[in-house]
């Protein structure tokens, strides 16, 4: 073999050594602290005064709950005040098309609410609609079958051992509840 074609062969493996040496270096460096390692913190939200964020739930016992407003903590025992969340309802009926046949499908309503409750529109009786319907309350709407979801709930800390927020506080965001009403 000439003197040249040696002097390249080792430039090349040389090269490659350097490489896979940089490529080996690149992969082992761990992530900045805080950059991608991160874990998001949602504190959970419950119902009332319960235990409750979440899963199958009787009617009865949803309204009763949903009558005392949404509330927050975390296992430290630090206390989140609600203040705002959007309401969703997926609410099962029967139709008839033009044919007669029966259908059954599923109705969805949102709105959004300001602080813990739901708003009066949805808690409260209202005069008939432009169908002819009186709009009833959430409270006698759901019947087991429908859903009911609270996303997009906004929390902010509280003192320790104080019903008011601590000021100047950030608003993060609470864990969402998803209620299935069954019978």
């Amino acid at each position: 073999m000439s003197r040249t074609s040696i002097i390249l062969l080792l430039t090349f493996f040389m090269v490659i050594g350097v490489n896979l040496s940089g490529q080996q270096k690149a992969n082992s460096k761990q992530p900045a602290k805080g950059a991608g390692n991160s874990k998001v913190f949602n504190p959970p939200v419950y119902f009332g005064n319960s235990d409750y964020k979440g899963g199958p739930i009787q009617k009865e016992m949803f309204a009763e709950l949903l009558m005392q407003g949404l509330t927050s903590h975390d296992s430290l025992g630090n206390k989140y005040k609600v203040i705002g969340f959007d309401f969703s309802f997926a609410e099962h009926k029967v139709y008839e098309d033009e044919a007669g046949n029966l259908m059954k499908l599923v109705d969805f309503a949102s709105e959004y609410c300001p602080g813990d409750t739901i708003s009066r529109d949805l808690s409260t009786n209202s005069d008939t609609t432009a169908d002819g319907e009186v709009a009833l309350s959430i409270y006698n709407r759901v019947k087991p079958g429908d859903t009911v979801y609270f996303d997009h709930i906004m929390v902010q800390k509280r003192g320790r051992n104080s019903l008011l927020s601590i000021p100047d506080s950030v608003s993060i965001s609470g864990r969402p509840i998803k209620c299935v009403i069954v019978k």
